[in-house]
């Protein structure tokens, strides 16, 4: 937003006229301005005054009248005020990596009057600074002292000149990554750590080819990108990629890793990955590549690694209201107990050693002759699941579905015929259900009453069978590799249990609260069916219900019963949502705990490991950075190679954070670094014979300690300032 001045001349005398206007984007995606108000005729001193209050506004600072001079030689008035200390200081981090001269290598040379690598530096320090519109950013760098800093002519500073670069950074970009690598292993030496997260951004408008429709991290649904990250261990990019909107992070992260893993410097390096990289697909991939990994199971593959977890210690845990803190220490007490080391109050481990993965197919899932139907067949999945749960070998269905080839979603799909009556469940394995589909069974189970229940079963069997297609049970694997194809090599991983008090006694207290909501949503439902203009039949009360514990995952953990009560003289519909207790306990025995796998040859002890990957937060705030500090997101591009491009801006901007919050660590965060180096200015006057003189603001006492902290007391020596600004 800023403000525009337009003149006209009417006999011979010139009126100015101001406007406020701000800059957007029209839906074809071409920069346009918009006028916000119109102020009127205006004199100079007006529209300064203007711009310096709109400008004040924009920085969160006041404005204060100045008082009338009370001499008559007044001072010189500077014609420009630059924006000076703040940027020069990230101007000499960008220097001090050497980035020009990478950027000029992997851009070739130019004969443009500004050179990419200039462009490059300019707009990644003011994401850092003043995030904003490539549009804006050509009103922006003129008012700093960018141009005198790096040398280019302001007018060729244009949006014309800002796009052509974007298209060579992004083509230029996969030669960067592996040179930025270079470059951060001979300032710093061998890399300690890697960590690799991804993380998702979305789009004004539609968006590049890459953009998709879903849901974002923070659930809202919009269209969108992902963008995959790999770091050190000070949090510097070192690989990035953007992916499909609707392509899985898993997936991305996977292709990265092993790209990663035939490179020299990632090799014995212990690289810590994200939950969602914890399951035997992937274990099983990064240990073909070799990779020294670090992840955490996901809960589905605590049995198939961990038979040890001393989940019994906390199993009949109660918390008491009002007394947090006593639950946590009672929590670290009991897990402590049961032979869980302590290493500090958040943390208890366990070495659980060399594991194993027990083989996904050992339960014996039975396996009828040809002429059983398809239903009979998921029915006696079904059954074998829940003794396989029964039994204590599983804590769940869905793992115990999941290790006769079942995924989760067909596992839970079929899991509805658990709550047929057991005559009709004993009819659907002798055959009766014969060429009916799975969708009319679940319709049955949403009946509230089991009698109900049985007659939708005969009446169904009674009707005429449908022409269709036979079908087969979806989503079931052979159990049984074919003989002659070869035996995949066992999982064998170093695996350390750790148990966070903190977290348990947080996920009891949420659980607990699940279960009032649910028992609130039961209490509204009945007030509504109790009201005389209530209509809803059983069919739309069990649907409700359904949709309701489908939406909340708690469609196993509970039954519903429907029942007819007399409520002031009138039959009235009664729902109760009965809580299975033992599923209820199987899906909370391992709150607190979690089980963290590495590559069998990574040698550190079990707290070093559980810390290791804790310390994943490395990139996740890389991330928070990224998507607030840079302003990652929204994104205002619309064609996929200045997404890229955008996206390496903002990693090349958080190399910039990351090195001035290492620098200026136990003194200041970088944002507060910067709002405190924001108010030394480069003050630029006109001489009367037509030369610019520049003053620059006296630093503070503040300012100079986080120049000392970073060894730049120079950009503070107010001779050796002017002279490199006006010799520039």
């Amino acid at each position: 937003m800023h403000v525009r001045v337009s003149r006209v001349t009417r006999q011979g005398k010139t009126y100015e006229y101001a406007q406020l206007v701000e800059s957007f984007r029209r839906p074809d995606g071409m920069p346009a301005h918009r006028v916000i108000a119109k102020l009127g005729e205006v004199t100079s001193i007006e529209v300064e005054n203007l711009r310096t209050a709109l400008a004040a506004t924009q920085q969160r600072r006041r404005v204060m009248v100045a008082r009338a001079a009370t001499v008559t030689n007044a001072a010189p008035q500077p014609v420009a005020n630059l924006r000076y200390l703040d940027i020069a200081v990230l101007l000499e981090l960008w220097r001090a990596w050497g980035l020009d001269e990478i950027l000029r290598e992997v851009m070739g040379p130019t004969d443009a009057v500004v050179p990419a690598s200039s462009v490059v530096a300019a707009l990644c320090i003011q994401r850092c600074i003043d995030p904003g519109s490539k549009l804006y950013a050509t009103e922006w760098v003129p008012r700093t002292a960018l141009p005198q800093l790096l040398s280019i002519p302001v007018a060729s500073f244009n949006n014309t000149r800002v796009h052509r670069v974007l298209d060579e950074l992004d083509a230029a970009t996969t030669a960067l990554m592996p040179r930025l690598v270079e470059r951060y292993q001979s300032r710093e030496g061998v890399f300690t750590s890697l960590f690799i997260d991804a993380t998702d951004t979305w789009f004004i408008g539609e968006g590049p080819e890459l953009a998709a429709r879903a849901k974002t991290k923070e659930g809202r649904v919009e269209r969108k990108i992902g963008i995959v990250l790999l770091c050190n261990q000070h949090g510097h990019p070192m690989r990035w990629e953007v992916i499909h909107g609707r392509e899985s992070e898993v997936v991305a992260m996977g292709r990265m890793l092993a790209l990663v893993g035939g490179l020299s410097w990632a090799q014995q390096i212990p690289l810590v990955c994200d939950r969602a990289m914890g399951r035997t697909a992937q274990i099983r991939q990064m240990l073909a590549a070799g990779l020294h990994f670090v992840t955490a199971l996901t809960r589905t593959e605590y049995d198939a690694y961990a038979n040890r977890i001393p989940h019994e210690a906390v199993a009949g845990f109660e918390l008491r209201e009002g007394r947090h803190d006593e639950d946590i220490a009672e929590a670290a007490r009991l897990v402590e107990a049961a032979g869980l080391q302590r290493v500090d109050d958040h943390l208890f481990v366990m070495d659980l050693g060399i594991v194993e993965r027990v083989d996904e197919h050992d339960i014996e899932s039975p396996m009828p002759s040809p002429d059983v139907d398809a239903l009979a067949r998921v029915m006696q999945l079904v059954r074998t699941m829940d003794q396989a749960v029964a039994a204590g070998r599983y804590t769940s269905q869905a793992s115990a579905g999941r290790a006769i080839g079942l995924s989760e979603a067909v596992a839970s799909r079929y899991g509805n015929l658990r709550r047929l009556p057991s005559a009709v469940q004993q009819r659907i394995l002798d055959g009766e259900a014969r060429g009916r589909s799975l969708d009319e069974l679940i319709r049955i189970t949403r009946l509230g009453d089991a009698q109900q229940q049985c007659d939708a079963f005969a009446a169904l069997v009674a009707s005429p069978l449908p022409r269709r297609a036979s079908a087969r049970p979806l989503g079931v694997s052979p159990r049984r590799s074919p003989p002659d194809a070869p035996a995949s090599e066992p999982i064998r991983v170093r695996a350390v249990l750790y148990f966070n008090p903190q977290l348990f006694v947080d996920q009891r207290r949420r659980a607990r609260e699940r279960l009032e909501a649910t028992q609130a949503f039961a209490d509204d439902l009945n007030t509504r069916l109790a009201s005389p203009r209530s209509r809803m039949q059983r069919e739309q009360i069990a649907a409700v219900i359904d949709r309701q514990l489908r939406k909340d995952d708690l469609l196993e953990a509970f039954t519903s019963v429907i029942t007819e009560q007399e409520i002031a003289g009138r039959a009235r519909l009664h729902v109760e949502l009965k809580l299975d207790q033992a599923e209820w306990a199987r899906r909370h025995r391992y709150d607190g705990f979690n089980v963290v796998v590495t590559h069998p040859d990574l040698k550190r002890n079990a707290p070093e490991l559980c810390q290791l990957y804790r310390a994943k937060d490395v990139i996740e705030k890389d991330f928070q950075t990224i998507k607030s500090l840079v302003e990652l997101r929204p994104v205002r591009h619309h064609t996929d190679a200045k997404v890229r491009a955008h996206v390496t801006l903002c990693m090349l901007a958080l190399l910039l954070q990351r090195t001035l919050e290492r620098k200026l660590a136990g003194l200041h965060s970088a944002p507060a670094a910067l709002e405190l180096l924001a108010t030394t200015h480069l003050n630029r006057y006109a001489g009367s014979d037509g030369t610019a003189a520049h003053v620059v603001t006296r630093t503070d006492a503040a300012q100079n300690k986080i120049l000392r902290a970073l060894r730049l007391q120079h950009l503070a020596d107010y001779q050796e300032t002017i002279e490199r600004i006006e010799s520039a």
